[in-house]
C-alpha cells in the first residue's frame, strides 16, 4: 500500500498546481495580446534597397498591424527579398494587384511595410507568393513633389519685398516717416490754436459761435418736426374730406354731361320758336287792319349841302 500524504505534502502539491495554473493563464493572456496563438501566412516582396528594414518591423494593412518582417536576404541580382508573416485572417485581402511599400511616419527611421489593398474582383495571392512592391521615394523625390524650389523662390521674393518695404519705411522723406511728420506738424498746429480746428478748440469765441450754430440747427430741427406733424395732420384731414368732395365733383360732372347732351335739343327748340315768332310777325304786318297803324320805317339820312360841298 502507498503511504498516505502528509498535510504538508498536500499543501505543497496544491500550491504547485496553483502556480502551474497561474503560469498557464498568464501565458494565455500574454500570448493572446502578442498574437502567439494566431496562424500566419508567409509572403515575400522584393525591393531594390533594404531601406533600413530588419526582422521584427511591422507589416500594416491600411495602417493596421497585420504581421511582421521575419527575415531579409539578398537575391542573385542584388535585390533585397523581404519575407513577411501576415495573419491568416487578412490573407483574403492580399490580392494580386495589392502593393507593398515602405513608409515611415518621419523622413528618417521607424520604417514599416504598408500593404495597399487591391480590388475586390482580383484573385488572392497564394501563401508563399510574391506581393508586388513599390520603391520608397528618396529625399530628392520628396523635394521634387513638394516643389520646394518654387516655394523657396516665393519666400525669397517675399523677403526681398519685405526688405524693400522696410528700407522705404526708414527713409526720412518716405511715405511712412513723411506721413508721421505731417501728423506731428498737424497736431502741433492744433495744439497751438492755429488753423480751423485749433481755433475751434482753443478760441472761446469761435467755440461759442459753434455752440450757437448747433442750437440754431436744433431749433430748425424742432421746427421741421412741428411742420412734419402739421403735414401729417393735414394729410389725415385731406384723406378724410377729399373723398366726399371728389364724389360731389363726379356727380356735378355727370349732370353737366347730361345737360350737354340735352343742349342741342334745347337750341333746336329755341330756333324753331324764334322762327315761328317771325312768321307770326310777318303775318301780322301783312294784315291790312294792323298794317296802317304800324310806324313807318325811318328814312335813310341824306347829306346836307355843306356836307356835299365838303365832299
Amino acid at each position: 500500500m502507498s503511504a498516505p500524504y502528509s498535510l504538508r505534502e498536500k499543501l505543497a502539491g496544491l500550491f504547485l498546481l496553483a502556480g502551474l495554473a497561474a503560469g498557464l493563464l498568464i501565458t494565455v493572456v500574454i500570448g493572446g495580446g502578442h498574437d502567439w496563438f494566431r496562424t500566419y501566412n508567409r509572403y515575400y516582396a522584393i525591393f531594390n534597397n533594404g531601406y533600413g528594414l530588419e526582422p521584427g518591423v511591422k507589416v500594416k494593412f491600411l495602417r493596421t498591424d497585420i504581421g511582421l518582417v521575419t527575415r531579409l536576404e539578398l537575391t542573385d541580382n542584388n535585390k533585397v527579398k523581404v519575407h513577411l508573416s501576415i495573419r491568416s485572417d487578412f490573407a483574403d485581402r492580399v490580392k494580386t494587384d495589392s502593393v507593398a511599400s515602405i513608409n515611415s511616419p518621419t523622413f528618417i527611421g521607424s520604417e514599416f511595410i504598408d500593404i495597399l489593398p487591391g480590388s475586390a474582383r482580383t484573385a488572392m495571392i497564394p501563401e508563399g507568393g510574391q506581393i508586388p512592391a513599390e520603391e520608397r521615394k528618396n529625399l530628392s523625390e520628396y523635394v521634387e513633389d513638394l516643389r520646394l524650389d518654387i516655394m523657396l523662390a516665393r519666400v525669397e521674393d517675399t523677403m526681398t519685398n519685405v526688405a524693400s518695404l522696410t528700407s522705404q519705411l526708414q527713409e526720412p522723406t518716405g511715405p511712412f516717416l513723411g506721413t508721421m511728420s505731417d501728423v506731428r506738424q498737424m497736431t502741433s498746429t492744433v495744439a497751438g490754436g492755429q488753423g480751423t480746428l485749433g481755433r475751434i478748440l482753443y478760441d472761446y469765441e469761435a467755440y461759442g459761435k459753434l455752440n450757437q450754430s448747433l442750437d440754431d440747427v436744433n431749433d430748425i430741427t424742432g421746427n421741421l418736426s412741428a411742420v412734419s406733424d402739421d403735414l401729417s395732420a393735414l394729410s389725415g384731414r385731406l384723406a378724410r374730406d377729399l373723398p366726399p368732395i371728389v364724389s360731389r365733383v363726379g356727380t356735378i360732372t355727370n349732370q353737366v354731361e347730361q345737360g350737354t347732351r340735352n343742349l342741342p335739343e334745347i337750341s333746336r327748340g329755341a330756333r324753331e320758336g324764334v322762327r315761328g315768332a317771325n312768321q307770326v310777325l310777318e303775318s301780322v304786318k301783312r294784315n291790312f287792319l294792323i298794317r296802317g297803324n304800324l310806324p313807318r320805317d325811318p328814312l335813310p339820312e341824306t347829306p346836307t349841302v355843306p356836307a356835299r360841298q365838303g365832299l
